[in-house]
């Protein structure tokens, strides 16, 4: 075998082994975030330089445009508060009271990170449009059939979930021990 072909075979390996271990490492989306809240996960390193190269590579991957900690906190969910995968044949309660932040919404994706297609057009739930109760919390039914009553966020039978919450100009307090926020729960409530 001739020398250029051995170069050739080593650089192409090389470049093969590279590019799938990156993929492979930034493919986790943004749920191996440092900072751990139920089932919630976040670095505040997004939108940030101080991030490593590996959360960067993941943030650009995702397709996240993200803005820095101060601005938005961005929180990813793949499973409920049992720990098990979020399944999009099952009805979950999405609840909480209002999060200390100026405007927050959470989003239903995919496993490869787009928006859950449905007939219903409904992605998104936020702030302002779930209403408090008497004790000033608020629900959301996350279920592939719209539930009689209250705010609903669709689900698709057969597809597995994530959700990202997205808290935009969060408070200081909140900054000051996300670990210990008041976010969402997420309960499973049947299959």
């Amino acid at each position: 075998m001739k020398s250029w072909h051995r170069y050739t075979i080593t650089l192409v390996g090389g470049l093969t082994v590279g590019l799938g271990a990156a993929w492979a490492i930034t493919g986790g989306g943004l749920s191996g975030g440092a900072i751990v809240n139920g089932p919630w996960t976040t670095s505040l390193g997004f939108g940030t330089k101080a991030t490593d190269p590996v959360t960067r590579a993941a943030v650009a991957r995702a397709g996240l445009l993200a803005l820095p900690a101060k601005e938005t906190v961005y929180w990813s969910s793949k499973t409920d508060g049992a720990g098990a995968l979020l399944d999009g044949n099952c009805r979950y309660s999405l609840s909480g009271t209002p999060l200390d932040a100026r405007w927050w919404s959470v989003t239903i994706y995919d496993t490869k990170g787009y928006l859950v297609a449905g007939p219903a057009n409904i992605w998104s739930v936020n702030g302002a449009n779930v209403a408090l109760d008497g004790k000033g919390q608020w629900r959301v039914t996350i279920a592939p059939t719209k539930p009689a009553n209250g705010a609903w966020l669709p689900g698709t039978k057969g597809q597995p979930f994530h959700l990202t919450l997205r808290m935009y100009n969060p408070g200081k307090a909140f900054r000051a021990d996300p670990e210990k926020a008041a976010l969402p729960k997420i309960a499973k409530e049947g299959c």
